[in-house]
């Protein structure tokens, strides 16, 4: 039986694991949703024994202080039992697997694990934009985009753990994937279009393999080069610097990605009317985001009928990129007890 042990002052750490398609962030905190110690590495994309050697690896440094480890991940995850059930980028090696056997019986610890995005609704709810609300949503807009639910205080699940994976929501009619949402609002999907624009290096960016599966589907719809790319990066910081710099094709993108995200924001608010939609993750720290896509909101609901009533209400997260971390520890409060 692994035990719990408190630190010396009587609260509770847990070294909580964040982990995404381009890196995995750590950090300690505590009961009181207070952060220490954090700090970010590469992805382990290359397979399970990769996985769970950095688990492992941070755990070590930490082991000593932490009274377990929570994780938040992508894809379909049962947190009462640990399941991966696959999806999202780790999907492959982690689909079947119990991740909550696998960790602890490495580590020898308690673990608990959430998917990424209802990590996001977790912490909004407890602390953060919905704290003061009964019904909300979260859009955690990061690699894809997270994503959870709150009704009546809880998040929500859903058959087969699939509730709030707006990753998946439609905002196109080409019946490709540049229709769903990880493409046409996440950061993967934002860098790879910039990167076909302005004839930039796959292999430099963030979560590179992913590029070139994607390159493998879609590069053909593309124009052509007669020079060799550039070795620029195009993470989400970038892709703002050129939009503020009046970049012809990063501007583009831009308007699509705003409009893609807008409809989002409207589907889940006609459909499950929450008190508010809370929009978090690394791309919420622009700060022009927020009132750009309130704008885009009001023009499409103008132009679609759309009564003022059913006009979603958006919020930036208090949060931002720490939500998944803060809500994977109120996920392990949850399973465990404080």
């Amino acid at each position: 039986m692994i035990e719990n042990h408190k630190t010396g002052d009587g609260s509770m750490k847990c070294l909580v694991l964040d982990y995404g398609g381009s890196s995995v962030k750590y950090a300690l905190v505590n009961e009181n949703a207070e952060m220490e110690a954090a700090g970010t590495g590469p992805a382990p994309l290359r397979g399970i024994e990769e996985f769970l050697d950095s688990v492992a690896g941070i755990y070590a440094r930490f082991s000593t202080e932490a009274d377990g480890i929570a994780m938040s991940l992508p894809g379909f995850i049962d947190p009462r039992t640990g399941m991966h059930y696959g999806s999202g980028v780790y999907g492959d090696m982690l689909n079947g697997r119990n991740i909550i056997e696998l960790v602890g019986a490495r580590c020898g610890c308690r673990v608990s694990v959430e998917n990424d995005g209802k990590c996001g609704a977790l912490a909004e709810a407890w602390k953060g934009s919905l704290a003061d609300v009964n019904n909300g949503a979260v859009l955690v807009l990061g690699s894809g985009i997270g994503g959870g639910v709150i009704i009546d205080g809880r998040v929500l699940h859903g058959r087969n753990t699939t509730a709030g994976e707006f990753s998946f929501l439609l905002t196109g009619r080409e019946r490709s994937m540049f229709d769903a949402g990880f493409m046409s609002v996440g950061i993967m999907g934002l860098t790879y279009r910039i990167c076909k624009l302005k004839n930039l290096d796959l292999t430099v960016q963030d979560a590179a393999p992913m590029m070139a599966f994607f390159d493998s589907l879609a590069g053909e719809n593309y124009p052509k080069f007669n020079e060799p790319p550039k070795k620029i990066k195009a993470d989400g910081r970038q892709i703002f610097e050129w939009v503020a710099e009046g970049d012809a094709e990063a501007i583009g993108v831009y308007r699509e990605f705003l409009h893609s995200l807008a409809m989002i924001c409207q589907n889940i608010q006609i459909t499950l009317a929450p008190d508010r939609i809370v929009i978090g993750g690394g791309l919420s720290r622009a700060e022009r985001l927020i009132d750009d896509l309130k704008e885009e909101i009001d023009a499409l609901c103008r132009e679609t009928m759309i009564a003022d009533e059913m006009k979603a209400q958006i919020v930036r997260s208090r949060y931002l990129n720490e939500c998944n971390i803060l809500g994977a520890m109120r996920n392990f409060i949850q399973q465990y007890g404080a």
